[in-house]
């Protein structure tokens, strides 16, 4: 005879299949949308030479030059000669056969994009497109500046490399970074809505892939403040404390950085802790000059946290958006 499933079975089968195809269909469109967005990100990017020690100078004499150009560009001359105080220690370091082989491939850059910016101008070319042409035009009168006074400014203990990576950048180097971080966040827990804001630190280990990509993990502590109504019905601040592990993956375009953040977080209020949740985060902002090891970074970031039910606590989802201020030691 045959034996027939009892109908509850049956239905929690169907349920779990309904699960299972919703989970793939939810799940297949973020990963797309997420490799668009990587996509579309790597394509914005500033172009790179693809001589490893080219790279590195460039790379450094860019960043030299959007730091005078975000505190206020005034007369090219006179911006030139400032950042040239910033790139000639690079190319003190690099041979003359790569700065010249540099000097090419930004004049083939150049040309390649309709150069010079001003007869793309007064053809009527839009001043906002010609942001990058007019970067590499900068960039190209910044290296013959340099290039007036290498090697004779240069110290007698600073030679030429073999392989020059860039002072300024992360290429090939292990890093300890630093940051701390300030956000408002809303917490939403069975329909309530709740303002909280906190901040935290937190210390990581790095490392930079080439110049576009760096990985780094480490630990991080902190605490929250929530607005919650007490017995008497008042909004009163309530205290958490905050801890995870977070680790993240940083591309780089010359000078600006973006991040994608994944972590486990815990939280212990009132003696106990919670259950680990888990952090997604994007991140964007800007590297500074490295100085004595040290470069400095500044960003915005968006976040979404979730932590699982806990005893009679339903789950609770988390936004948060803020900054974040660290800095970075290369080895």
């Amino acid at each position: 005879m045959r034996q027939t499933r009892p109908a509850s079975l049956e239905s929690l089968d169907s349920r779990g299949q309904f699960i299972r195809r919703s989970a793939r269909r939810s799940v297949r469109p973020w990963v797309l949308r997420a490799c668009t967005l990587l996509l579309v990100v790597l394509s914005a990017c500033a172009s790179l030479p693809h001589d490893r020690t080219q790279r590195g100078l460039y790379v450094d004499a860019r960043k030299a030059l959007n730091g005078e150009h975000r505190v206020g560009w005034t007369v090219d001359r006179i911006e030139i000669e400032e950042a040239a105080a910033q790139t000639e220690p690079s190319a003190c370091r690099v041979e003359e056969s790569k700065r010249d082989g540099l000097l090419s491939w930004l004049r083939m850059q150049i040309a390649a994009e309709g150069g010079p910016a001003k007869a793309r101008f007064e053809r009527g070319d839009e001043l906002s497109d010609l942001d990058e042409l007019i970067e590499m035009e900068r960039t190209l009168a910044l290296l013959e500046n340099v290039e007036q006074h290498v090697p004779s400014d240069c110290p007698f203990w600073s030679k030429p490399e073999a392989v020059f990576d860039g002072e300024h950048s992360v290429a090939r180097r292990f890093l300890v970074i630093a940051e701390s971080m300030g956000a408002g966040s809303l917490l939403i827990q069975g329909g309530t809505v709740s303002a909280a804001g906190g901040g935290s630190a937190r210390l990581l280990a790095g490392y930079g892939f080439a110049s576009r990509l760096e990985l780094a993990a480490g630990i991080e502590g902190g605490g929250d403040a929530v607005l919650a109504k007490d017995e008497a019905g008042s909004l009163s601040p309530e205290g958490a404390f905050r801890f995870g592990a977070p680790i993240w993956l940083r591309l780089h375009d010359v000078d600006r950085i973006y991040d994608v953040e994944l972590a486990v977080i815990t939280r212990l209020k009132n003696g106990e802790f919670s259950q680990w949740g888990g952090r997604f985060a994007l991140g964007g902002g800007v590297t500074g000059l490295r100085r004595l090891g040290i470069m400095p970074a500044l960003e915005l970031w968006l976040g979404y946290e979730m932590f699982p039910n806990q005893g009679d606590d339903q789950m609770q989802h988390v936004l948060r958006l803020g900054t974040r201020v660290g800095f970075d030691y290369g080895f």
